[in-house]
Protein backbone atom coordinates (compact mmCIF):
# COMPACT_ATOMS: atom_id res chain seq x y z
CA UNK A 1 0.00 0.00 0.00
CA UNK A 2 2.81 2.40 0.91
CA UNK A 3 4.69 1.47 -2.26
CA UNK A 4 1.58 2.08 -4.36
CA UNK A 5 1.10 5.55 -2.80
CA UNK A 6 4.77 6.35 -3.42
CA UNK A 7 4.54 5.29 -7.08
CA UNK A 8 1.34 7.31 -7.53
CA UNK A 9 2.96 10.39 -5.97
CA UNK A 10 6.04 9.99 -8.19
CA UNK A 11 3.85 9.60 -11.28
CA UNK A 12 1.88 12.74 -10.43
CA UNK A 13 5.13 14.63 -9.82
CA UNK A 14 6.48 13.49 -13.19
CA UNK A 15 3.30 14.60 -14.97
CA UNK A 16 3.46 18.03 -13.32
CA UNK A 17 7.15 18.39 -14.21
CA UNK A 18 6.50 17.50 -17.86
CA UNK A 19 3.61 19.96 -18.01
CA UNK A 20 5.74 22.74 -16.55
CA UNK A 21 8.66 21.91 -18.84
CA UNK A 22 6.52 22.04 -21.97
CA UNK A 23 5.19 25.49 -21.05
CA UNK A 24 8.72 26.73 -20.38
CA UNK A 25 9.99 25.23 -23.64
CA UNK A 26 7.70 27.32 -25.82
CA UNK A 27 7.18 31.01 -26.44
CA UNK A 28 3.95 32.54 -27.72
CA UNK A 29 3.38 35.78 -29.61
CA UNK A 30 -0.25 36.88 -29.82
CA UNK A 31 -2.09 39.09 -32.29
CA UNK A 32 -2.11 41.77 -29.60
CA UNK A 33 1.70 41.59 -29.20
CA UNK A 34 2.24 42.07 -32.94
CA UNK A 35 -0.37 44.81 -33.14
CA UNK A 36 1.20 46.73 -30.23
CA UNK A 37 4.63 46.51 -31.88
CA UNK A 38 3.28 47.89 -35.14
CA UNK A 39 1.20 50.61 -33.47
CA UNK A 40 4.31 51.95 -31.71
CA UNK A 41 5.73 52.73 -35.16
CA UNK A 42 2.52 53.78 -36.90
CA UNK A 43 3.95 57.22 -37.66
CA UNK A 44 6.58 55.53 -39.86
CA UNK A 45 3.82 54.14 -42.06
CA UNK A 46 3.43 57.36 -44.02
CA UNK A 47 4.87 58.44 -47.32
CA UNK A 48 4.68 61.26 -49.86
CA UNK A 49 4.09 59.96 -53.36
CA UNK A 50 2.18 60.83 -56.49
CA UNK A 51 -0.65 59.11 -58.31
CA UNK A 52 -1.14 60.12 -61.95
CA UNK A 53 1.13 63.11 -61.31
CA UNK A 54 -0.94 64.37 -58.36
CA UNK A 55 0.88 64.66 -54.99
CA UNK A 56 -0.57 62.35 -52.35
CA UNK A 57 0.34 61.89 -48.68
CA UNK A 58 -0.31 58.34 -47.54
CA UNK A 59 -0.72 57.62 -43.83
CA UNK A 60 -2.09 54.79 -41.72
CA UNK A 61 -4.46 55.73 -38.89
CA UNK A 62 -5.28 52.33 -37.38
CA UNK A 63 -4.22 48.74 -37.73
CA UNK A 64 -5.61 45.35 -36.75
CA UNK A 65 -3.63 42.09 -36.83
CA UNK A 66 -5.18 38.66 -37.39
CA UNK A 67 -2.91 35.61 -36.99
CA UNK A 68 -3.82 32.27 -38.55
CA UNK A 69 -6.91 33.54 -40.35
CA UNK A 70 -9.06 30.66 -41.66
CA UNK A 71 -6.55 28.20 -40.11
CA UNK A 72 -3.87 29.25 -42.61
CA UNK A 73 -0.24 30.10 -41.86
CA UNK A 74 -0.66 33.81 -42.53
CA UNK A 75 -0.64 37.11 -40.70
CA UNK A 76 -3.41 39.40 -41.96
CA UNK A 77 -3.40 43.17 -41.50
CA UNK A 78 -6.48 45.37 -41.69
CA UNK A 79 -5.60 49.02 -42.00
CA UNK A 80 -7.60 52.22 -42.01
CA UNK A 81 -5.66 54.88 -43.82
CA UNK A 82 -5.93 58.41 -45.17
CA UNK A 83 -4.73 59.48 -48.59
CA UNK A 84 -4.52 63.28 -48.70
CA UNK A 85 -4.51 64.66 -52.24
CA UNK A 86 -3.09 68.17 -52.67
CA UNK A 87 -4.43 70.02 -55.72
CA UNK A 88 -4.42 73.79 -56.32
CA UNK A 89 -3.43 74.48 -52.72
CA UNK A 90 -6.34 72.49 -51.30
CA UNK A 91 -6.26 69.16 -49.49
CA UNK A 92 -8.77 66.42 -50.19
CA UNK A 93 -8.64 63.51 -47.76
CA UNK A 94 -9.79 60.07 -48.88
CA UNK A 95 -10.50 57.25 -46.45
CA UNK A 96 -8.88 53.98 -47.45
CA UNK A 97 -9.57 50.53 -46.01
CA UNK A 98 -6.98 47.90 -46.80
CA UNK A 99 -6.67 44.20 -46.19
CA UNK A 100 -3.23 42.64 -46.53
CA UNK A 101 -1.82 39.27 -45.66
CA UNK A 102 1.64 37.81 -45.66
CA UNK A 103 3.79 34.94 -44.54
CA UNK A 104 5.35 35.13 -41.06
CA UNK A 105 9.10 34.53 -41.06
CA UNK A 106 11.38 34.13 -38.02
CA UNK A 107 14.96 35.41 -38.33
CA UNK A 108 16.97 33.33 -35.85
CA UNK A 109 19.99 35.68 -35.75
CA UNK A 110 17.92 38.80 -35.07
CA UNK A 111 15.38 36.94 -32.91
CA UNK A 112 12.76 38.83 -34.86
CA UNK A 113 9.47 38.00 -36.53
CA UNK A 114 8.84 39.51 -39.97
CA UNK A 115 5.86 39.41 -42.33
CA UNK A 116 6.86 39.04 -45.97
CA UNK A 117 5.30 38.32 -49.37
CA UNK A 118 2.33 40.62 -48.77
CA UNK A 119 -0.74 40.37 -50.96
CA UNK A 120 -3.66 42.76 -51.15
CA UNK A 121 -6.93 41.13 -50.09
CA UNK A 122 -9.15 44.21 -49.81
CA UNK A 123 -9.09 47.80 -51.00
CA UNK A 124 -11.90 50.32 -50.49
CA UNK A 125 -11.70 54.05 -51.10
CA UNK A 126 -14.21 56.63 -49.85
CA UNK A 127 -13.47 60.09 -51.25
CA UNK A 128 -16.01 62.89 -51.64
CA UNK A 129 -18.79 60.73 -52.97
CA UNK A 130 -16.59 58.20 -54.78
CA UNK A 131 -16.68 54.74 -53.25
CA UNK A 132 -14.85 51.85 -54.80
CA UNK A 133 -11.41 50.60 -55.63
CA UNK A 134 -8.63 52.80 -56.92
CA UNK A 135 -5.88 50.36 -57.92
CA UNK A 136 -3.01 52.89 -58.31
CA UNK A 137 -3.61 54.14 -54.76
CA UNK A 138 -3.90 50.60 -53.35
CA UNK A 139 -0.65 49.71 -55.13
CA UNK A 140 1.11 52.67 -53.45
CA UNK A 141 -0.07 51.46 -50.03
CA UNK A 142 1.16 47.95 -50.86
CA UNK A 143 4.55 49.46 -51.67
CA UNK A 144 4.53 51.39 -48.39
CA UNK A 145 3.75 48.28 -46.31
CA UNK A 146 6.13 46.04 -48.27
CA UNK A 147 9.07 48.42 -47.92
CA UNK A 148 8.39 48.98 -44.21
CA UNK A 149 7.87 45.31 -43.30
CA UNK A 150 10.90 44.17 -45.32
CA UNK A 151 13.21 46.07 -42.95
CA UNK A 152 11.21 46.27 -39.71
CA UNK A 153 10.20 43.21 -37.68
CA UNK A 154 6.62 43.02 -36.45
CA UNK A 155 7.89 41.53 -33.19
CA UNK A 156 11.31 41.24 -31.55
CA UNK A 157 11.97 38.67 -28.82
CA UNK A 158 13.84 40.15 -25.86
CA UNK A 159 16.01 37.24 -24.72
CA UNK A 160 17.24 39.21 -21.70
CA UNK A 161 13.81 38.99 -20.07
CA UNK A 162 12.86 36.29 -17.57
CA UNK A 163 14.38 33.03 -18.72
CA UNK A 164 14.13 33.62 -22.47
CA UNK A 165 17.86 33.26 -23.17
CA UNK A 166 17.26 29.72 -24.44
CA UNK A 167 15.43 31.22 -27.45
CA UNK A 168 18.74 32.49 -28.78
CA UNK A 169 20.55 29.19 -28.38
CA UNK A 170 18.32 26.63 -30.11
CA UNK A 171 16.74 26.46 -33.55
CA UNK A 172 13.03 27.26 -33.37
CA UNK A 173 10.02 26.26 -35.41
CA UNK A 174 6.82 28.27 -35.62
CA UNK A 175 3.35 26.91 -35.13
CA UNK A 176 0.69 29.27 -36.40
CA UNK A 177 -2.83 28.85 -35.05
CA UNK A 178 -5.69 31.33 -34.96
CA UNK A 179 -4.72 34.18 -32.65
CA UNK A 180 -1.10 33.29 -31.93
CA UNK A 181 2.30 32.12 -33.12
CA UNK A 182 4.12 29.66 -30.88
CA UNK A 183 7.86 29.09 -31.06
CA UNK A 184 9.06 25.62 -30.10
CA UNK A 185 12.54 24.08 -30.00
CA UNK A 186 13.31 22.31 -33.26
CA UNK A 187 15.88 19.56 -33.18
CA UNK A 188 17.43 17.72 -36.17
CA UNK A 189 15.56 19.82 -38.76
CA UNK A 190 16.22 23.01 -40.67
CA UNK A 191 14.58 26.11 -39.21
CA UNK A 192 11.58 27.60 -40.92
Amino acid sequence: MLLRSFILAMLLGLICACSTLSSIASYTVTEHDIEQGLLEHLDQLSQKTSVAGIPVMLSVSSLEVIVGQDNRSVVALRADAIASVSVFGLRYPAKVKLGLEGEPYYNQQEKALYVRSLTLTRSEIDAAGFKGNLTPLADRYMGLFNSYLATHPVYQIDTTKGGLAWLGNVPLKMEIVPGKITFLPQFNQATK
